[in-house]
C-alpha cells in the first residue's frame, strides 16, 4: 500500500484559487508581474488582483501538474530576486496582515493563506500585529476618498479599541472571530468594523477596501488619420495589421510584454466618437503573433462586425451609408502582464501530447470561450452528460462505453429543455428506443418511460423528439 504525503503548506482539494497577493521585495521591479491590476500600497509593497488571469494560471497549473507554491516561486525569483516575500488569498487585507507578520520573522518565500499550515498561523496573529497593519490603511483610505473618514477619529477609535481589549483580557483576533462586524462596527466605528471583517470574510469581494489601481507610466498608443473614409474589413484589416506592427516596435518586441486588452477608440464619419475594448482570454504577444496578427485581427473582426450591425439598426431610417465609415481611429494598450521568459521555459514541455499553447492561442481567437464536458450515466440525455473544467482529469466511476455507443443516433444539438410540441402529422417517423430514468423515484413510474423518434419533414429536415406515456409530444434536439 502506497503511502501518501500530506503537505500542509499547499492547498486543500476544495480551496479555490487565491484572488489576490501581497509581494515585498527591496528589488525594484514592475508590479505587474502576475496580472495586469495591481496596487501600490507602501515602498516595496505591491498587491496583485490575480483574478484577472485566473485562468491562464490554473492552465499553466494544470498543464505542469505542480503546486503553485513551484509555479511562481520561479517567476518571482526572476523579477524581485531571492529574498523576496509573497503571500497569497482571497482578500488582500489578510495577505497584507500575513506579510506584515512574515516580514517581522524576516521570512522569505510564498505563503499560501488557504493552506492549512498558514489557516492555523494566521489565527494566532495578536493584537499588535493586527495594528501595526493599519499603519498605511489611513493613508489609502484617503487617497480613496473614502466617504465619511477621518484618520483623527479612526486614530481615536483605534485607541479606544486597545483599552478594550486590555480590559477584557483577549489574546488574539481570532479568539473574537465569532464577534461580528456589525457589534464591532457599533462599538468601534465602521472603519474598524469593516477591517475586522476583512480579516474573517472567506469572500474575495472587497467590502470597501481601498482598492487604487496602478497606472502604468506610458502606455504604448498608435494613432491613424485615414486619407479617405474606410468602411470594408478588407481595409480596416489591412491598416490595422500595419498598426499593430508599429506597436510592437513601441514595446521593443519585448519578450516579457503580454495583452489582456486594447482599446480601439474610433472615429465615424459623423465625427461620432466610438471606444471599444479588444480582449483576450490569456495574455497575449503581440510580436509573437507578426507580421500575420492572426489573433488581435480576429478579435478586431468581431468587434467590427457587432458595430456595423448595431450601427445600422440605429441609423436605418436615416439617409446614411450602409457601412458607417471610418475617418480616424487609435489603438492602446490598456491592460499587460509582464510574463518571464523562464514561464515559456517551464511551459515549453508537451504532457500528454497536448499543445497548451496551441489551445491558449485558439481562445483568444474565438468569440466564445471553450467548454468541456464528461459523461454521467442516464438514459435521459439531458442528464447524460455535465460540464467540467478545462484541462482537468476525471477517472470515471463507471463504464461508459456503452453510454457512448448509445449516443451513435442522437444529434449535437438539444434544446434546454425540451420544447413541448403537437403530435406529429403527416411526416416520417423512425423509432428509436425507448428508454426510462430512476422510475423508482417518481410517483408516477409510467411518466419516466419516453419513447423516442427521428421526424422528417418534406423539406427532409429531421428532429429528434420523444413521446411519453400520456401521449405529450416534446422536442429535444435537431440533426444538422
Amino acid at each position: 500500500m502506497q503511502a501518501r504525503v500530506i503537505d500542509l503548506a499547499e492547498l486543500t482539494e476544495r480551496d479555490e484559487f487565491p484572488a489576490y497577493a501581497a509581494i515585498y521585495s527591496t528589488q525594484s521591479a514592475s508590479p505587474f508581474v502576475l496580472s495586469p491590476t495591481a496596487m501600490r500600497w507602501s515602498d516595496c509593497l505591491y498587491l496583485s488582483r490575480l483574478d484577472d488571469c485566473k485562468l491562464f494560471w490554473l492552465g499553466q497549473k494544470k498543464k505542469l501538474r505542480c503546486k503553485l507554491t513551484e509555479l511562481f516561486d520561479p517567476l518571482l525569483r526572476y523579477h524581485y530576486g531571492e529574498h523576496y516575500v509573497a503571500v497569497f488569498g482571497n482578500h488582500p487585507w489578510q495577505c497584507l496582515l500575513y506579510l506584515h507578520y512574515q516580514l517581522g520573522r524576516q521570512a522569505n518565500g510564498i505563503y499560501l493563506l488557504q493552506s492549512r499550515l498558514n489557516q492555523n498561523i494566521y489565527k494566532t496573529l495578536d493584537w499588535e500585529c493586527w495594528f501595526a497593519a493599519q499603519e498605511n490603511l489611513a493613508e489609502h483610505l484617503l487617497a480613496f476618498n473614502a466617504r465619511g473618514f477621518g484618520e483623527a477619529s479612526f486614530r481615536s477609535r483605534q485607541a479606544r479599541m486597545r483599552r478594550f481589549i486590555q480590559r477584557i483580557g483577549v489574546a488574539a483576533p481570532h479568539d473574537m472571530s465569532l464577534a461580528d462586524a456589525n457589534s464591532v462596527t457599533r462599538r468601534f466605528g465602521k472603519w474598524l468594523g469593516l477591517v475586522w471583517q476583512w480579516s474573517f470574510d472567506d469572500s474575495s469581494e472587497l467590502h470597501g477596501f481601498p482598492w487604487i489601481k496602478l497606472a502604468p507610466e506610458k502606455l504604448p498608443m498608435v494613432k491613424r488619420d485615414l486619407e479617405y473614409p474606410v468602411n470594408q474589413w478588407p481595409c480596416v484589416e489591412l491598416l490595422l495589421r500595419e498598426d499593430f506592427t508599429r506597436l510592437c516596435d513601441q514595446i521593443q518586441r519585448n519578450d516579457n510584454e503580454h495583452i489582456n486588452s486594447m482599446l480601439w477608440q474610433i472615429t465615424l464619419f459623423n465625427y461620432q466618437k466610438i471606444s471599444v475594448e479588444l480582449s483576450f482570454r490569456h495574455p497575449y504577444s503581440l510580436h509573437r503573433d507578426m507580421p500575420d496578427f492572426d489573433t488581435a485581427l480576429y478579435q478586431a473582426r468581431y468587434i467590427y462586425d457587432d458595430l456595423i450591425l448595431k450601427l445600422q439598426v440605429r441609423d436605418s431610417d436615416l439617409d446614411l451609408p450602409e457601412s458607417m465609415p471610418f475617418i480616424c481611429w487609435q489603438l492602446e494598450i490598456c491592460e499587460r502582464v509582464l510574463l518571464a521568459p523562464v514561464l515559456w521555459d517551464l511551459f515549453a514541455q508537451e504532457f500528454e501530447q497536448i499543445d497548451y499553447q496551441q489551445i491558449m492561442a485558439l481562445q483568444n481567437k474565438l468569440p466564445l470561450a471553450f467548454e468541456c464536458y464528461q459523461s454521467d450515466a442516464s438514459f435521459y440525455p439531458e442528464q447524460s452528460f455535465s460540464r467540467i473544467p478545462i484541462g482537468s482529469h476525471r477517472q470515471p466511476a463507471f463504464d461508459d462505453y456503452p453510454w457512448s455507443c448509445s449516443s451513435a443516433d442522437k444529434p449535437l444539438f438539444y434544446y434546454q429543455p425540451a420544447q413541448p410540441m403537437a403530435a406529429p402529422g403527416r411526416v416520417q417517423k423512425v423509432f428509436l428506443e425507448r428508454n426510462s430514468n430512476q422510475w423508482w423515484l417518481g410517483e408516477e413510474a409510467l411518466q419516466s418511460i419516453r419513447d423516442y423518434f427521428i421526424l422528417q419533414d418534406h423539406n427532409g429536415r429531421c428532429s429528434w423528439a420523444y413521446r411519453t406515456q400520456d401521449g405529450g409530444w416534446f422536442k429535444q434536439g435537431e440533426f444538422c
